[in-house]
C-alpha cells in the first residue's frame, strides 16, 4: 500500500507550464473578405524541427480542417486567397519549386445526436439520429487566446442552446498537457480539445457523437489499435489507449487518446465516465456538397479514413448528470505512442504485489516447519540401556 500511496502522491505534483507556436490569421491576405469579420477565416503557423519545417492551418473555409504538413526548412506556402473564397481549392496552397513530403489533416465533420433508449451506450442502437454538420464557422466565433496565441472555435448550436468550443493547441515540442488525461504532444503533433455545452435535448436518454475524417496521402489508409497498458506516474493505473495510424510508413500519421470523458471543465476523475468507439472506414467516398475545405489545396486526390465516436457508456446515465462534456485527443506527423511506464512505477508496483506473496511464502515455510518438527519428536522413541 506504501508504494501505492507514493505513485498517487507523484501523480498529484504540477506539470510545467508549456509556451506554444503562435498563429497569424489569413496571412499576406489583402482581400476585403479578410477584413470582415463574418467570413470564415485560415490561421497558419509554422515551426522549423531540424531540417524540416512543420507547418500547420487551421480552416474554417467550409469544413473546420486541420491541417498538419512537411517541408524543407526553407519553404514557405502561398495562399491564393481569391481561389479560397471562391471555393476553388486545388492548388489554391502552393510551394515554389517543392511539395509537402507528409500532410495529415483532421475534418470535424458533424455532431450527432441521438436517443439511447436502452441505455446501452451505443450508436448503432439508437433512434432519432440527428446531424449537424461542422462547417462555416466565421472570424466571429474565434477568439485568440492572449496567453497561447492560438485560436478557440466556437460553435453556436441554437437547436440545442448550447455550444460547441474546439480548442487545438500546437507547441512544437514534446510537452505532456498540464490537466488530465495528461496526453503528451511531440514537435510534429498538437492537441484537439473538444468542449460541448447542451442544454436543451428531447429526452433524458439523449447521447452525442462525433464523425471525423481523416484526409492522407498515399492509398492504404489507416488503422485503429488499442492496447492495455499501466501508465506512469502522471496517470496511475490501466488504461486502454486508442491510436489510428497511417498503414504507409512513408506517409506517417496518427491520433492517439484514452477513451475518458469528462463531465466537468475541471476533469476531475470522479466527474468522468467513457466513450465507444466504432471502427474504422478507409476509402470514404467525399460528398462533394458536403466534404469541401483546403484540404483539397494540399491532395488533390486525397485518400479518406473515416471514424465515429460516442459520449458514454452503457448505464451511465451521462446527459442525465450533466449537459457539459471534454475529450481530447493528441494528432499529427509521425507515430505518437503511448507514454513508457517509468522505471520507479514499475518497480513499486512489482514490490507492491511481490511483497505479500513473498511474506505467504515465508509464513508457510514457518508453518510447514514447525509441523515437521513436531512429527519428528513425536516418533523419538528414547533407548533404554
Amino acid at each position: 500500500m506504501m508504494f501505492v500511496s507514493v505513485i498517487l502522491c507523484l501523480s498529484l505534483f504540477s506539470n510545467i507550464i508549456y509556451a506554444t507556436v503562435p498563429f497569424i490569421l489569413n496571412p499576406d491576405c489583402d482581400l476585403l473578405e479578410c477584413e470582415q469579420p463574418d467570413y470564415p477565416a485560415l490561421y497558419y503557423a509554422n515551426h522549423i524541427v531540424d531540417d524540416n519545417k512543420i507547418h500547420i492551418i487551421y480552416s474554417t473555409l467550409d469544413e473546420l480542417t486541420i491541417s498538419i504538413f512537411q517541408t524543407g526548412k526553407n519553404y514557405m506556402p502561398i495562399f491564393n486567397y481569391t481561389a479560397l473564397f471562391s471555393r476553388n481549392y486545388p492548388g489554391a496552397i502552393q510551394f515554389v519549386d517543392t511539395k509537402p513530403t507528409n500532410s495529415f489533416s483532421l475534418v470535424l465533420r458533424r455532431l450527432i445526436k441521438f436517443d439511447d433508449i436502452n441505455d446501452e451506450g451505443n450508436m448503432a442502437k439508437g433512434e432519432n439520429i440527428t446531424s449537424y454538420f461542422l462547417h462555416n464557422i466565421t472570424t466571429n466565433n474565434v477568439t485568440i487566446s492572449n496567453s497561447t496565441n492560438q485560436p478557440t472555435f466556437q460553435l453556436p448550436l441554437p437547436m440545442l442552446n448550447g455550444s460547441l468550443n474546439i480548442d487545438v493547441m500546437y507547441p512544437g515540442e514534446a510537452i505532456r498537457e498540464t490537466k488530465s488525461p495528461k496526453l503528451r504532444t511531440t514537435s510534429k503533433s498538437y492537441f484537439l480539445n473538444i468542449a460541448l455545452q447542451a442544454n436543451n435535448f428531447t429526452s433524458a436518454k439523449t447521447r452525442f457523437a462525433f464523425e471525423l475524417y481523416l484526409i492522407l496521402p498515399g492509398v492504404q489508409g489507416s488503422q485503429k489499435y488499442t492496447s492495455r497498458y499501466i501508465d506512469d506516474h502522471f496517470t496511475p493505473g490501466i488504461f486502454n489507449v486508442y491510436q489510428i495510424k497511417t498503414l504507409d510508413s512513408l506517409y506517417s500519421s496518427s491520433m492517439l487518446w484514452k477513451p475518458v470523458v469528462y463531465q466537468s471543465e475541471d476533469r476531475s476523475v470522479e466527474q468522468s465516465t467513457l466513450m465507444q468507439i466504432y471502427d474504422i472506414k478507409n476509402n470514404v467516398t467525399l460528398d462533394p456538397n458536403i466534404d469541401q475545405g483546403t484540404f483539397y489545396s494540399l491532395l488533390s486526390h486525397p485518400f479518406v479514413s473515416a471514424f465515429n465516436l460516442s459520449i458514454g457508456q452503457a448505464k451511465d446515465g451521462f446527459f442525465a448528470k450533466t449537459n457539459y462534456t471534454f475529450i481530447q485527443f493528441t494528432a499529427g506527423l509521425d507515430y505518437l505512442e503511448p507514454d513508457s511506464t517509468k522505471v520507479f512505477v514499475t518497480v513499486a508496483l512489482i514490490a507492491s504485489l511481490a511483497l505479500p506473496a513473498l511474506v505467504a511464502i515465508v509464513a508457510l515455510i514457518f508453518i510447514l516447519r514447525r509441523r515437521f518438527s513436531r512429527q519428528t519428536q513425536s516418533s523419538y522413541n528414547a533407548i533404554d540401556d
